[in-house]
């Protein structure tokens, strides 16, 4: 009996490895030896896979089995969709929501950055020592357009004349409906980029556009929220007219499952890890200190490691991506504070420049560095942000909450008195 399903895993047309599925719900993934043998040169997957500056340390993870049971390895589970996207892909491919290998099945072609999976031919070796009765059992391919990360709602579209549909042909973009319970998510969130841009912090090309703008044809049985006139596109970062650019996120980095997102580390950690490990340290370094001032300042309990990515922009080279999924989300939880903590903190306004400081020494970076990027971002935040902020014109209950919130901040952290 066929009780095996197989995806050949690739980086655009790079042949990475194998993913098996068993009828009984384990996966195996493994590393293709023509991937192994392609040396410190080869594109990366992933840092969970990477050693670095160790070609041997990498060779010996790239040599492992990587199994688990229902749940994909945590790699591939990172990829896929959550919340109301699950709940339609799941929908209409007629399956239960933790039949991932399904998922990734028909999501493999439009996978988050330029990991593809497609159905393979044959079994892999490993598949068949770690089982030797198992047989082939062919994929049944029900193709989906786009697989994007998270739990809101959210579209990856084509924009052409100011209109943005599911088709190809132009400038990719991601496109978020008004949120289905919280008022103003799509002119929080443009707002909120603004703000991070003009402090400093990488970001992408962001915009409002209207809601019957949007085309979502195709899309039969997935109910979109009209109950707002706007909806808020980012623009791909991962899409380029050279081609697909890989990107993972830090559970992926951690090789940790989406549910740990707010538990499995802190920011000091995070922190480490790119300060140790990524070339332009400092550069990166200084990048991630003012995205974590602007989360503060911002009031964003929201910034999980979901919502940290690593690019790879000449396919080996980590760096951190364009910042995405910046909320103002004190403007919707009461008393609400950081995703993770930071130098033993959590609390906005009980943020000092002692934890930054904390932070530092956890990071074994030099304290002066981090305390000055902290200053500077302030520095450029309150010189600027309220002149923006009315230029923007956010809803009015949201603009007089960041005033009360940057008033009760620390004085190290206070925009407003």
């Amino acid at each position: 009996m066929a009780d095996a399903r197989v995806l050949k895993i690739l980086l655009d047309d790079v042949p990475v490895g194998h993913l098996t599925g068993f009828q009984d719900g384990k996966s195996l993934f493994t590393f293709d030896d023509s991937y192994i043998d392609l040396g410190p040169n080869r594109p990366i997957l992933s840092m969970a896979f990477n050693t670095p500056r160790d070609e041997e340390g990498t060779e010996r993870k790239l040599r492992e089995v990587y199994s688990s049971r229902m749940k994909l390895p945590p790699f591939f589970s990172n990829l896929l969709p959550e919340g109301v996207l699950r709940e339609y892909m799941v929908k209409r491919l007629k399956i239960h929501q933790d039949h991932e290998f399904d998922i990734l099945t028909a999501l493999g072609a439009g996978l988050p950055g330029a990991v593809r999976a497609l159905p393979a031919n044959e079994l892999p070796r490993a598949a068949i020592n770690y089982r030797p009765d198992t047989t082939h059992a062919a994929s049944e391919e029900t193709p989906i357009e786009f697989s994007l990360g998270g739990s809101q709602l959210k579209f990856s579209m084509i924009e052409h004349g100011g209109r943005f549909a599911l088709a190809d042909g132009g400038d990719e973009w991601i496109v978020k409906p008004p949120h289905p319970t919280h008022p103003s998510v799509p002119a929080n969130e443009y707002t909120m980029m603004r703000l991070a841009a003009a402090a400093g912090v990488q970001t992408p090309e962001v915009k409002l556009v209207k809601l019957d703008a949007i085309d979502v044809k195709g899309l039969l049985g997935l109910s979109i929220p009209q109950w707002e006139t706007w909806a808020y596109a980012i623009k791909r970062y991962d899409r380029t007219a050279e081609g697909r650019v890989h990107v993972e996120d830090f559970a992926q980095v951690f090789n940790v499952y989406g549910d740990q997102e707010y538990r499995a580390t802190n920011y000091d950690t995070i922190g480490r890890l790119i300060f140790d490990l990524f070339p332009n340290r400092f550069e990166q370094l200084a990048e991630f200190v003012r995205r974590l001032v602007v989360n503060i300042l911002i009031g964003n309990g929201d910034a999980h490691l979901k919502n940290w990515s690593v690019i790879y922009k000449d396919k080996i080279t980590p760096q951190l991506s364009p910042v995405y999924d910046l909320v103002s989300t004190i403007h919707y939880v009461q008393n609400d504070s950081l995703a993770l903590n930071l130098g033993g903190e959590k609390r906005f306004e009980a943020i000092t420049e002692a934890h930054f400081e904390r932070l530092a020494r956890r990071m074994e970076a030099p304290t002066k560095f981090v305390r000055d990027t902290v200053k500077e971002t302030v520095a450029t935040a309150r010189k600027v942000w309220p002149g923006l902020v009315m230029e923007i014109g956010p809803p009015k209950d949201l603009r007089e909450r960041l005033y009360r919130y940057w008033a009760g901040l620390s004085d190290l952290l206070r925009i407003v008195k």
